[in-house]
C-alpha cells in the first residue's frame, strides 16, 4: 500500500506539472497570437497615414501620435509601449514622448528594421511580467514607409498561471487522495489472506515440505492456496527422488574418478614394476660383477620407490578427509596434481607450463588437490589431440587467484554459469555426471573463496580460483 500510495503521489505530481506546463505553453501561444492580431490590425491604418503624408494627400496633423497614444492608453489592448520608426530607425511617433526624433540602434530595433515580415521577440520572463515585442513593416508592395513596434504586456499572465496552478493542484490532490483511499481499502481486504499465504510459502523456503493449514476460499486467493498445496506435495516427492538420484550419481562419479585415476596409477606402477622385475631377474645370476649388481640394485630400489609413491598418492586421494584448515603451499599442490595425472597428460600430448612460485594459502590441502584434479581432468578431456596447460597466478592485498588456462575446445558463453551446477554436463552419455565442478565450487566456497571461468568456443578456457591469503602472510609478503 505504501508503494502504491507513493506511486500515486508521484504520478499525481507529474501529472500536475505536465498539465501546468502544457497550459502555460497554451496561454503563451494565445498571448502571442493576440499580439500578432493586434499588430496586423494596426498595420493598415499606420501604413495609410504614412502613405497619405508622403503623397501629400493629407498634411501632418498628429494622426500617428493620436493612434499611438490611444493604443498605449487602452488597457484592453495590453500595450506597454508603441512606436513608429522610419526606414532609417528615427522615431516618428512614440508612446514615450522623450524618444521623439531619436534614432534607435538597439538590437531589437535593428532586427525590426531588417525584418521583411512580422517578428516576435520575448523581453524578460514571459511568466513574470515580461513583454512580447512585436515588429511589423509598414509597406505597400515593395515600398517600405516605416516600421511599427509595440510591446504586448504579459503582466496578467502570471496571475492566470497562479490561478491555474491552484486549480490543478486541488484536482490532483483530490484524485491522489481518492486513489490512496481505495488502495488502503484494498490492502485491508487483501492483506490478511495474502500474509497467511506468504507465511506458508516462507515455510517452504525454510525447508518445511508439509502444507500449512489454510482456510478454504472460493476466490483467486483460494486458487493460489490450492496451487501452493500442489506445489508442496510435488516438491516433497521431487526432494525424495532428488536425494536418491544425487546419492546414485555421487557413487557413479566416485567410481568413474577412481577408475580414471586407477588407469593412470596402473601405468605409473607398470613401468617401474617391469624395471624392478628385470633388475631382480638379473640379480639372480651369480656371475654379475659388483658394478652391474650395484646398478641393478639401484634401479630396483628406485622402481619400488616410484611404486610406493604412486600407491600412496592413490590412497591419499581416495581417502575421505574431514575439513582440516592449515597453511599449505598452493604451488606444491599443483605439482602433486600434475605428478598424479602425469600418465593422462602425457598420453594426450599436452604440454604443461607451471609458472607458480611458492604461494601460501590457508585451506584443506586434500580438498584443494581434489579441486585441482577435477579441473585438470576437464582440461585433458577438452584437449584430446594435445594442447597446452598453463598455471599462473595474480594477487592483491588480501587474496590470491590461481589461473588454470588450457587451449582446448572452450565453453559456450551460455554455459559459463551452469557448469558449476550439480548434474550439468556437456559430455556424452556415460562420460560424466556433472558433479565434478559443482564439488569444486562447494570446496572453494568452504574456503571463503570463489571460482569462475572465462572461455569462448575454440579458444580454450581459463579457470580462476580465488582464495584468501593467511593473515601472517599479509604482513610478510614481498620481503
Amino acid at each position: 500500500m505504501a508503494v502504491g500510495a507513493a506511486a500515486t503521489l508521484v504520478i499525481a505530481l507529474a501529472l500536475h506539472f505536465f498539465l501546468v506546463d502544457a497550459e502555460k505553453r497554451h496561454l503563451l501561444q494565445r498571448k502571442e497570437q493576440a499580439a500578432r492580431t493586434l499588430a496586423a490590425s494596426m498595420k493598415l491604418p499606420f501604413t495609410q497615414i504614412l502613405l497619405y503624408e508622403e503623397t501629400g494627400l493629407v498634411a501632418e496633423s498628429g494622426l500617428l501620435d493620436l493612434y499611438i497614444s490611444r493604443m498605449a492608453g487602452n488597457r484592453d489592448m495590453h500595450v506597454s509601449y508603441a512606436m513608429v520608426l522610419d526606414p532609417e530607425g528615427h522615431v516618428l511617433s512614440h508612446s514615450d514622448l522623450t524618444q521623439f526624433h531619436k534614432r534607435l540602434d538597439d538590437p531589437l530595433s535593428r532586427k525590426a528594421l531588417a525584418a521583411t515580415g512580422m517578428i516576435l521577440s520575448s523581453v524578460g520572463d514571459p511568466f513574470e511580467g515580461g513583454v512580447i515585442d512585436v515588429a511589423t513593416p509598414l509597406n505597400v508592395s515593395s515600398k517600405r514607409f516605416g516600421t511599427l513596434r509595440l510591446g504586448y504586456s504579459l503582466s496578467g499572465l502570471a496571475e492566470e498561471i497562479r490561478g491555474l496552478k491552484r486549480k490543478v493542484l486541488v484536482l490532483t490532490i483530490s484524485a491522489a487522495a481518492l486513489m490512496i483511499f481505495f488502495l488502503f481499502v484494498a490492502a485491508r481486504v487483501m492483506a490478511r489472506p495474502i500474509r497467511r499465504l506468504v507465511n506458508a510459502l516462507n515455510s517452504v523456503h525454510l525447508g518445511r515440505l508439509e502444507p500449512m493449514p489454510l482456510p478454504e476460499r472460493n476466490d483467486e486467493l483460494g486458487d493460489l492456496q490450492d496451487s501452493y498445496r500442489i506445489m508442496v506435495d510435488r516438491l516433497r516427492k521431487e526432494e525424495i527422488e532428488r536425494v536418491k538420484t544425487r546419492e546414485l550419481l555421487a557413487r557413479t562419479e566416485k567410481m568413474a574418478t577412481i577408475g580414471t585415476l586407477a588407469a593412470g596409477i596402473a601405468h605409473e606402477i607398470n613401468s617401474p614394476l617391469t624395471g624392478a622385475m628385470h633388475s631382480i631377474g638379473a640379480l639372480a645370476k651369480e656371475s654379475l660383477p659388483p658394478r652391474k649388481r650395484d646398478r641393478y640394485l639401484k634401479v630396483a630400489g628406485e622402481s619400488l620407490e616410484r611404486i610406493r609413491r604412486a600407491v600412496s598418492q592413490l590412497l591419499d586421494y581416495s581417502t575421505v578427509h574431514a575439513t582440516n584448515f592449515s597453511e599449505c603451499d598452493l604451488s606444491r599442490l599443483v605439482a602433486d596434481t600434475l605428478e598424479l595425472l602425469h600418465y593422462q597428460i602425457g598420453r594426450s600430448g599436452i604440454e604443461v607450463e607451471n609458472r607458480l612460485p611458492p604461494l601460501a594459502v590457508r585451506g584443506d590441502a586434500h580438498k584443494l588437490e581434489q579441486v585441482l584434479v577435477n579441473i585438470v581432468m576437464n582440461a585433458i578431456a577438452a584437449m584430446p589431440s594435445g594442447g597446452r596447460l598453463e598455471f599462473s597466478h595474480a594477487e592483491d592485498g588480501s587474496s590470491l587467484t590461481l589461473i588454470i588456462a588450457d587451449t582446448g575446445e572452450g565453453i559456450p558463453e551460455e554455459n559459463h554459469g551452469r557448469i558449476f551446477e550439480p548434474f550439468f554436463t556437456t559430455k556424452g552419455n556415460g562420460k560424466g555426471t556433472g558433479l565434478g565442478l559443482a564439488v569444486c565450487r562447494k570446496i572453494v566456497e568452504q574456503h571463503d573463496g570463489k571460482i569462475s571461468v572465462s572461455s569462448r568456443p575454440g579458444e580454450g578456457a581459463k579457470f580462476f580460483i580465488t582464495l584468501p591469503r593467511p593473515l601472517l602472510m599479509e604482513g610478510t609478503h614481498g620481503r
